[in-house]
């Protein structure tokens, strides 16, 4: 398969509503042909009151037809940065999480060992912590972590591994440092009233919603690329961090949150940082018959594909001088 091969199919060539949906109309590779990004489904439900984000990537393939080719901020394009492909999903067995989490690790780490890098879409937010590991990077990564959870409970129900212990698992295993680390958007009632004390015990920075009220988005930005710097930095979007207005389909919504805008400016603030891979969580279509979550979805995609892309782009420029 040639480079220009992987390009997105026209949508003004080959209408939107035309052929098998893939992640924004990219290949859909099977091959093992070269690619520098690999856009993937993971679809497992860890544990949830709300269940359905199993089926969060193929409602996302679909809606993301409606993506174009360029951000609407300007830029190069991320399919003219670099070579991008649909590969499919992580292979997951229901129910069963032990071994799901094994699999979804074995599997990117293939994929990291071809020299790719990941831009995923999930699943619920409990396979954030697998595609981390799977990418097995040397050195601790920065996190910016969108929710309206804290994501840092020891366990749920006696079980280590799910959708609420993701940044604590992390953490004790060396895989992020927490001091290039923040959550965005935390709120919502609350467990115990110590569920934030991971964050201030660790020094990872926590941006709760009422404070992002208080010093807006630009401050925002600004407090963001401060404690993550330039060094490697992995974007994971818990949908949830949305107000409930748009993103109706997600298990775990809650009153008060980002709107859909502050998102993609937030997101677009870090444009020229070391965003080195990502994902989006939390959607479940079942829950939203029209759609809208995905769509939301599908675009937020998009914009951490722009940064990665960015990223690799400048990463392969300066290894080839």
């Amino acid at each position: 398969m040639s480079e220009s091969s992987l390009d997105p199919i026209d949508s003004l060539v080959s209408p939107r509503f035309s052929d098998p949906a893939t992640f924004f109309r990219t290949p859909w590779l099977r091959d093992g042909s070269a690619f520098d990004i690999a856009l993937l489904g993971v679809p497992f439900d860890f544990s949830s009151n709300r269940a359905g984000t199993r089926h969060g990537p193929a409602e996302v393939r679909e809606m993301s037809r409606l993506i174009r080719r360029f951000n609407s901020d300007g830029g190069a394009s991320p399919f003219d940065q670099c070579r991008i492909a649909d590969l499919g999903d992580v292979p997951v067995i229901p129910v069963d999480i032990t071994r799901s989490v094994a699999s979804i690790v074995k599997h990117i780490e293939r994929i990291a060992a071809s020299g790719a890098t990941t831009v995923c879409v999930g699943g619920d937010h409990g396979v954030t912590y697998p595609v981390i590991k799977g990418l097995g990077w040397k050195q601790p990564l920065g996190i910016v972590h969108f929710d309206a959870h804290p994501d840092t409970y020891p366990d749920a129900w006696g079980d280590r591994y799910n959708h609420g212990t993701l940044l604590r698992r992390l953490v004790e295993e060396g895989l992020i440092d927490p001091k290039r680390s923040v959550s965005v958007g935390i709120r919502g009632t609350r467990f115990c009233l110590d569920d934030r004390d991971y964050h201030r015990e660790t020094g990872m920075r926590l941006i709760s919603y009422d404070e992002f009220e208080e010093i807006g988005r630009a401050r925002t930005i600004e407090i963001i690329r401060e404690v993550i710097g330039n060094e490697p930095t992995y974007l994971t979007f818990d949908i949830d961090v949305l107000d409930p207005a748009y993103c109706v389909g997600t298990g775990a919504p809650e009153p008060g949150g980002l709107s859909m805008r502050d998102a993609q400016m937030i997101i677009r603030g870090f444009r020229g940082l070391n965003i080195v891979a990502g994902d989006v969580c939390e959607i479940s279509p079942p829950l939203d018959i029209t759609n809208h979550t995905a769509l939301n979805g599908a675009n937020l995609a998009f914009e951490i594909l722009c940064l990665v892309a960015d990223a690799v782009a400048k990463g392969k420029a300066k290894a080839g001088n």
